[in-house]
């Protein structure tokens, strides 16, 4: 691997040396930060965007030097004199600029791949489908709390590349998508998560298996003295991650595990071969709702535990830790009927998840957007315990009626608005209404967060109930 890193830093178009030229596909966040750290280290950058320039935000990119835009469209012919292609993650790699670069040999890099070599300092990788943004977060707060010094990035909102100059003494946590895995060559964390797999992205990858696979290249190059943070209740990731090289460490609500954390009654147990059980912490410590969240929390325990976190420390950190926008957040009770922001549930395993915590047949669900192809069997069990009433939205409305419509009573809505109200002129004192669409937000909503900050609005514009 130390020869790989060498010949990378020489080879490689990010080295210092100047003289180099590099094409950066897509200028979304992750293609800016990558272009800015080639820009610094005397690298060309040819950018290239489909979207025109009025729609896109260069930041601190406006006017550098060394720096060519290409937008409106892709090049019909690859630029000349390239070294290296990077691509950020909206891009798919059907594209037909990506193709002649792979048929021209030449090495195409993730952005999270250009800036591993450069870190200077540790990093832990945070993947699976669900629970990617908190895990990470919680992370980031327990390491704090003991001492460390913390760069959370990633998918989380911020680039590594931009986190690479700094100190030597950081921990860096990252949470990373599956596009983000795609096109690794020495990526490594020190220890890396799997929180969990179910269907996602099916609008991108071929099938699950081909999903699956990505989310595995994280732990690609990990060996003995690497950890994998894995889900020994999810089968999926039992099956997945037997030929791993790393040493594996589960967590589990569900049984005992030889090496990782388990619940038992309130407590969270360590085990470790050859130590003594450790109580790391009590469900109550926990104050996040769902019983996702839970598990989040014993991932997070485990990899704070890589560097010797103590449970004090621990606990410490999740007493205080508040839940991230548009992850379950509880936005207002209104008459008995307590109203959920889960906006960032964009799939039927994340909504199944969120469905969890609530009591049975309780929930007035708002379902819909633009479905990303993935298997409602994951919901199916989940909706017929939970709910009360459906309302559907967006592009997936009428589709979703036909699927789930026999669970449940249910109304096709078109619109946010007309479900908040609809849900909330039904629900009765305990009951909730939730927000966990099982759906990308792209039809009617620029994103999730823009889907969540719209339905926080209406809920909070709802008028008081009156007593009687």
């Amino acid at each position: 691997m130390n020869a790989l890193r060498h010949r990378l830093r020489e080879e490689i178009p990010w080295s210092a040396d100047g003289g180099r030229r590099v094409l950066v596909y897509g200028l979304g966040l992750s293609g800016r930060s990558a272009a800015g750290l080639l820009l610094r280290r005397g690298v060309e950058v040819v950018a290239v965007d489909r979207r025109d320039a009025a729609d896109i935000d260069l930041g601190d990119l406006a006017g550098a030097r060394n720096l060519e835009l290409l937008l409106g469209r892709e090049p019909e012919n690859l630029p000349a004199n390239l070294d290296g292609v990077v691509v950020s993650p909206g891009v798919p790699p059907t594209r037909p600029l990506l193709r002649a670069a792979r048929a021209a040999s030449l090495p195409i890099l993730s952005e999270v791949e250009l800036a591993f070599p450069l870190l200077n300092g540790p990093l832990v990788g945070i993947t699976g489908t669900n629970g990617k943004s908190t895990t990470t977060e919680l992370t980031g707060a327990m390491l704090t709390a003991a001492g460390h010094r913390v760069e959370v990035c990633g998918n989380i909102g911020q680039p590594i590349s931009d986190r690479v100059e700094g100190p030597e003494d950081r921990i860096f946590v990252a949470e990373l998508s599956s596009f983000q895995l795609e096109n690794l060559i020495t990526f490594k964390p020190r220890v890396g998560a799997l929180l969990n797999l179910a269907e996602d992205h099916l609008d991108r990858y071929p099938g699950f298996a081909e999903y699956a696979a990505a989310k595995l290249e994280m732990f690609r190059n990990q060996g003995r003295d690497d950890q994998a943070v894995l889900n020994g209740d999810d089968d999926a990731v039992r099956r997945w991650t037997g030929g791993l090289g790393a040493r594996r460490r589960f967590f589990s609500r569900a049984g005992t595990v030889s090496d990782g954390c388990f619940l038992d009654g309130d407590q969270v147990i360590e085990m470790a071969p050859g130590q003594a059980p450790v109580v790391l912490f009590h469900r109550r410590d926990v104050a996040l709702e769902g019983t996702h969240n839970l598990e989040n929390a014993m991932a997070a325990a485990l990899l704070a535990r890589a560097f010797g976190t103590a449970p004090d420390d621990l606990r410490r950190a999740l007493r205080t830790f508040e839940a991230l926008p548009h992850r379950m957040v509880r936005v207002r009770d209104r008459g008995g009927v307590a109203f959920f922001d889960d906006s960032k549930g964009t799939n039927f395993a994340a909504t199944a998840k969120s469905l969890e915590g609530l009591p049975d047949h309780s929930v007035h669900l708002i379902l819909g957007g633009r479905h990303k192809g993935d298997d409602p069997e994951n919901l199916l069990p989940t909706l017929t315990r939970k709910i009360r009433h459906l309302y559907f939205i967006g592009e997936a409305a009428e589709p979703f009626s036909r699927l789930f419509g026999n669970l449940a009573p249910w109304e096709d809505c078109e619109t946010l608005g007309r479900a908040v109200a609809s849900a909330a002129e039904r629900a009765a004192a305990g009951e909730a209404v939730l927000l966990s669409p099982a759906c990308a937000s792209f039809d009617q909503f620029t994103s999730f967060r823009h889907r969540g900050e719209r339905f926080q609005q209406l809920v909070q514009e709802l008028p008081e109930v009156k007593n009687g």
